[in-house]
């Protein structure tokens, strides 16, 4: 019985040193914006990826084929990243500091993830950090610094505005037709010999600047967990691969149609919220902030809609912070964007062309009707006839 109570007793002392996290904060210049003197923060959208994980494909030719990831298994994610993603909650908690009550309620907030473990895991991790209980009417153990919040998902099937996976034959068919524009079609015939070297080296047939995004993050998630990659991957892993990887995730958004299909369903849901929170109508009145866990598509896609994107790579938890400001003197009503696409580096102010870093909302959302959604998802995916029914994409 007393070895019982000790194992117990350890067990709890572990949970609590492992929430005891050091907190390392980027100094931010921006700090928030929220101690602005001439405005007030009332409502934020925070969008990020999920953390460092394990990998989620490989190739043939991979020594590692048959590694099996113990103990976390394909595709799921670290305990480094469990690590990193507490620290960024727990930065959140301070920029936002002013913004959220001292302690969770469920009007407060709504989480939401895709339907995928690391994804869930990872908004966990984020909110653990955001809302300890300790020190407030919540705190329901004093071994463990942690308090349950929940988190929503919709099924991929149906899911447009976070995992952007559901079936659309016309996006596919514009994707290739993206593929096969002369600007495309020379970047990767410039590219010809790396492509091939790759197929050569890999076993895949390297054809597509995607291609080489899958192979890039394999390598990437590999090396990451210690595993010693094979000796050719020194001549082109990372840099030579990158700009290459980089480009795939702007080809995806590469037009105003493809905005549209991808990351106009986010940003549709957003400017909802952020115009009822202006017209008084949000429900629950008290909600301040919407947290959303997805993928390295949803953060490229969403910021390519904005075009604020360019030519790089969403890092493992970057995040997108979309933030509602009125100005207190004349009641007028602001949005400023940020991008922290590493967690140890401050988020950036980021500047949507033809707007100002405070864009006010009604220029924001006429700049983004070309890429808002205008008619019904069934009606925009509807096939021209177009493309040779490839898909090109990649699989992380």
């Amino acid at each position: 019985m007393w070895l019982k109570y000790t194992v117990s007793l350890c067990v709890c002392l572990l949970l609590v040193r492992a929430a005891i996290v050091p907190i390392e904060e980027p100094k931010d210049e921006h700090k928030q914006g929220v101690g602005k003197s001439n405005s007030t923060l009332e409502l934020v959208h925070l969008l990020f990826r999920h953390g460092p994980r394990t990998p989620v494909n490989t190739y043939p030719k991979d020594p590692h084929i048959n590694e099996t990831y113990e103990p976390y298994g394909w595709g799921q994610l670290t305990n480094e990243a469990k690590v990193e993603l507490y620290k960024i909650g727990k930065q959140m908690r301070k920029r936002y500091k002013n913004l959220l009550l001292p302690y969770y309620k469920p009007d407060l907030l709504h989480a939401q993830a895709t339907q995928s473990s690391r994804t869930i895991m990872s908004l966990q991790m984020v909110l653990a950090g955001m809302f300890p209980p300790e020190n407030t009417p919540l705190e329901w153990n004093m071994m463990l610094n942690w308090q349950p919040i929940p988190i929503y998902t919709e099924p991929e099937a149906s899911d447009k505005i976070l995992r952007q996976k559901v079936p659309c034959p016309r996006y596919e068919e514009a994707v290739w037709e993206v593929m096969h524009t002369p600007e495309v079609l020379a970047l990767h015939e410039k590219n010809a010999e790396l492509l091939q070297e790759l197929s050569d080296l890999t076993g895949l047939n390297v054809t597509y600047a995607h291609d080489v995004t899958d192979i890039f993050i394999s390598l990437q998630t590999e090396l990451a967990y210690g595993l010693k990659l094979p000796e050719w991957t020194k001549q082109y892993f990372p840099d030579k691969m990158r700009p290459l990887a980089a480009k795939a995730y702007s080809y995806d958004a590469y037009t105003p149609e493809l905005c549209k299909l991808k990351g106009g369903y986010y940003l549709e849901d957003v400017y909802k919220h952020l115009q009822a929170k202006i017209d008084g109508k949000l429900e629950p009145a008290g909600r301040k902030l919407f947290i959303s866990c997805a993928h390295d598509w949803t953060i490229s896609n969403v910021l390519s809609a904005l075009n604020v994107w360019g030519d790089r790579m969403p890092r493992f938890s970057s995040l997108i912070a979309i933030e509602l400001h009125r100005r207190a003197e004349s009641g007028d009503y602001f949005v400023e964007i940020y991008l922290q696409n590493d967690p140890s580096k401050p988020p950036e102010l980021l500047q949507v062309p033809g707007c100002e870093e405070q864009c006010p909302i009604e220029k924001l959302l006429k700049l983004s009707e070309p890429i808002l959604p205008d008619a019904p998802y069934e009606q925009l995916c509807l096939a021209k006839g177009t493309g040779d029914g490839t898909r090109i994409t990649y699989h992380n």
